[in-house]
């Protein structure tokens, strides 16, 4: 994971002018580009799907820097919010068009080091699998919750924030996850 505190501190301005403003966006992408690629490579397989979507975010985060809110969180939990819009409408998509022919329309093509390092972060992530077990247990919110605070490293208030819920609610179901995890935990290191 990179340092999130130090990528945070990106200036706002220069935030809010990476659609238009070369160097701030190559700095806000450099800054964010791991981080993205981590979020959706936990929740996707196909790296051609992971590269799409991150290319989605960020031009998307380019479209709407502009209104840019420092006040409803970091830069990160920001982009994070977009990526999970951009996952969402992802899903959508998929299931109102299950052809293979279209799902491959539009699609840009990798090379080969490109598939080969979208494929090792996928398989990175699949090797937590069995603390991901657990965590299939939490309804859909929560895990989001705990892997946008947990694995990710937002505040409560920014995993709100990026999921759209009030932040009293978010820290309240975070806790209650978090309980139920550590109870499962509990009961699996016990011996037989």
């Amino acid at each position: 994971m990179t340092d999130n505190r130090a990528a945070s501190d990106l200036d706002v301005e220069r935030v809010r002018h990476i659609g238009s403003d070369r160097e701030a966006l190559e700095e806000f992408y450099l800054a964010h580009y791991a981080d993205v690629v981590r979020y959706f490579a936990r929740r996707l397989r196909d790296p051609h799907d992971v590269a799409d979507l991150v290319a989605d975010t960020f031009i998307a985060a380019m479209q709407s820097a502009a209104r840019y809110d420092p006040g409803r969180g970091r830069p990160l939990a920001w982009l994070l919010g977009i990526g999970h819009n951009t996952l969402r409408r992802f899903h959508r998509q998929r299931a109102a068009d299950r052809q293979a022919v279209t799902r491959f329309a539009g699609r840009r093509l990798l090379d080969a080091e490109d598939i080969a390092v979208l494929e090792d972060q996928i398989a990175a992530e699949q090797r937590v699998r069995p603390v991901r077990a657990l965590l299939g247990e939490l309804s859909k919110t929560e895990r989001e919750l705990v892997q946008l605070v947990d694995v990710t490293g937002l505040t409560p208030n920014e995993a709100a924030t990026a999921m759209g819920m009030l932040p009293g609610l978010a820290r309240v179901r975070l806790f209650r996850a978090r309980a139920r995890l550590r109870t499962a935990l509990r009961l699996q290191e016990e011996p037989e």
